[in-house]
């Protein structure tokens, strides 16, 4: 197992952190879709704090993925037919899952001191809301909080069904340079 990139695939730590994200959005994702029609009570406030820690885990994530990034570069795009422009628009889509990434985290902690509670983090340390409870603000952080929620999980739907295209349809490797066990194959 290779934990750093090389020309041909994504080291062993990056696809973990990649389908870590995956998993934990898709999951923090659900719980906020469905977590108000939970049960009142004690179901509803574990689907809370599960997003919550959800949410917290994906920007402790999103850190270590860019630093990574920044010491351990990606290798470089498979060539298509696409040429120079899908390689434009790729690098376009990963800095845009990163912006939406990082804007709903910090519109989920704002909703949450708009809404007058602490910021539990990690389950080890709560963080006072700074703000007076306002309920027209948390409504209104809310909404974008969803709002961009809903287009990371667009636009990271976009970016899966690019892989699939770039694996049955071009037929490189692309997808296969994230996917564990299938890197080093070429």
């Amino acid at each position: 197992m290779q934990w750093r990139n090389s020309q041909h695939g994504y080291g062993a730590a990056v696809q973990l952190v990649h389908w870590l994200s995956v998993l934990l959005v898709a999951l923090a994702w659900v719980l906020g879709t469905v977590g108000e029609d939970l049960p009142r009570g004690s179901t509803r406030d574990l689907g809370e704090f599960i997003h919550v820690f959800a949410g917290e885990l994906i920007a402790i994530l999103l850190v270590v993925r860019i630093g990574w990034r920044l010491i351990d570069p990606p290798p470089p795009p498979e060539s298509t037919p696409l040429g120079s422009l899908g390689d434009i628009a790729a690098k376009v889509v990963h800095v845009a899952l990163y912006a939406l990434l990082a804007a709903v985290i910090v519109l989920g902690v704002a909703t949450q001191f708009a809404d007058g509670h602490a910021l539990s983090l990690l389950g080890i340390v709560d963080i006072a809301s700074p703000w007076i409870k306002d309920k027209g603000f948390a409504h209104n952080m809310k909404e974008i909080h969803e709002s961009l929620a809903n287009g990371l999980i667009i636009l990271a739907t976009i970016h899966a069904s690019s892989a699939l295209i770039h694996h049955f349809v071009f037929r490189d490797r692309t997808l296969r340079r994230m996917a564990p066990g299938f890197s080093k194959a070429r």
